[in-house]
């Protein structure tokens, strides 16, 4: 990123090192919420008695696959490096390979090390300290990655399940004759019928999907900022970048359970105020929700201990997941730090399911 927005933030980051919480500078409050379309114009004659028209089958024709482009898989700052964890509540520390105990690690599934180096079945995981590998397992950083939109006539969505859809809206599965998607396709929303609770969507020709089975963005934003600034649904998991009201980026995420109070991802409207390329996150301390984790990519902090970040330790993008935190993957984080998240960039954090 620029070195001035390095040099700003240098002595917030200290200010974070040391427990001290930055002021807050006060938000903008959001525009009036926006209708929200839930498919294409030319789909407007779809009923749940009526789940086929002609002008319908010209537009899934013409647009079989959101106009989207797959931003790249880049692990940025963090390439070339591995990182573990132990399935042991405490590992000991040695002085070399095989050498002299000095000390212990706390450690479990919730706490992940930098390897610096390896000899044999050893990993160094702290200068001069040296860890046996035979309870270790390697992270393996997610490949999904967001996209860039081109243009927005409807909806698009991914799917956050391998599912089977259904040949008309509320119908049975039918694997055969209507087809399925796997965990992190996308999709097209053509139309959109309710049937008892649930919304059913239009997919494709002949094919109907519950609302569960996906996260979906809408081409209307679910309000309206200046400038460029970043949305994150917990209803749906999933972040998108504006500008004004023209969604520019989207992707999967994972925030905190809204539902859980000490975790939760707070709702708001928040602004950037810390960056950090990476380092340490812990917290938790004592409990069994312990977790300490190195070298955690591109912090972009908006409200004192939330912070769009990228995660190398898990693949449960479209879930709640974190500890209060806006979970991405490393490529979607590094995305939004190089292109888009500046010093008081805002993030409007919403729950309300729109429409």
């Amino acid at each position: 990123m620029p070195t001035i927005r390095t040099i700003v933030t240098l002595a917030i980051v200290f200010a974070a090192l040391a427990g001290l919480a930055p002021a807050h500078a006060a938000p903008a409050p959001p525009g009036p919420p926006q209708a929200v379309a839930q498919g294409h114009p030319g789909c407007a004659g779809i009923t749940a008695d009526t789940p086929q028209t002609p002008e319908c089958d010209a537009v899934m024709a013409a647009q079989p696959y959101p106009d989207v482009e797959r931003i790249p898989f880049d692990l940025g700052v963090i390439e070339g490096q591995d990182f573990v964890y132990f399935d042991a509540d405490t590992v000991p520390l040695y002085n070399a390979p095989g050498g002299k105990q000095v000390g212990t690690l706390t450690a479990g599934r919730s706490s992940y090390v930098n390897v610096i180096q390896t000899s044999g079945n050893w990993a160094e995981i702290r200068p001069g300290r040296w860890a046996s590998l035979d309870k270790a397992n390697y992270a393996t950083p997610s490949t999904f990655t967001g996209v860039i939109i081109n243009r927005m006539e409807m909806p698009f969505a991914w799917a956050i399940y391998d599912h089977c859809t259904s040949l008309t809206p509320g119908g049975p599965r039918n694997c055969r004759q209507s087809g399925s998607f796997d965990r992190y396709d996308l999709m097209n929303i053509y139309a959109t019928v309710r049937v008892g609770a649930w919304d059913w969507h239009l997919v494709g020709p002949n094919q109907w999907t519950v609302q569960t089975n996906l996260s979906i963005v809408h081409p209307t934003p679910p309000t309206v900022f200046s400038w460029r600034w970043v949305g994150v649904s917990t209803y749906e998991q999933n972040l998108v970048a504006y500008e004004g009201e023209r969604p520019v980026m989207a992707t999967l995420v994972s925030t905190g359970d809204m539902d859980e109070e000490k975790w939760r991802t707070d709702p708001g409207v928040w602004k950037v105020e810390l960056f950090w390329e990476a380092g340490p996150m812990e917290g938790a301390a004592g409990s069994d929700d312990f977790y300490a984790l190195d070298r955690v990519p591109y912090h972009m902090y908006f409200n004192w201990r939330e912070a769009l970040h990228g995660v190398y330790w898990h693949d449960n993008f479209g879930y709640y997941w974190s500890h209060g935190c806006v979970n991405l993957t490393v490529s979607d984080a590094k995305w939004l730090w190089d292109n888009w998240v500046i010093m008081d960039t805002r993030v409007y954090v919403y729950d309300e399911k729109p429409g």
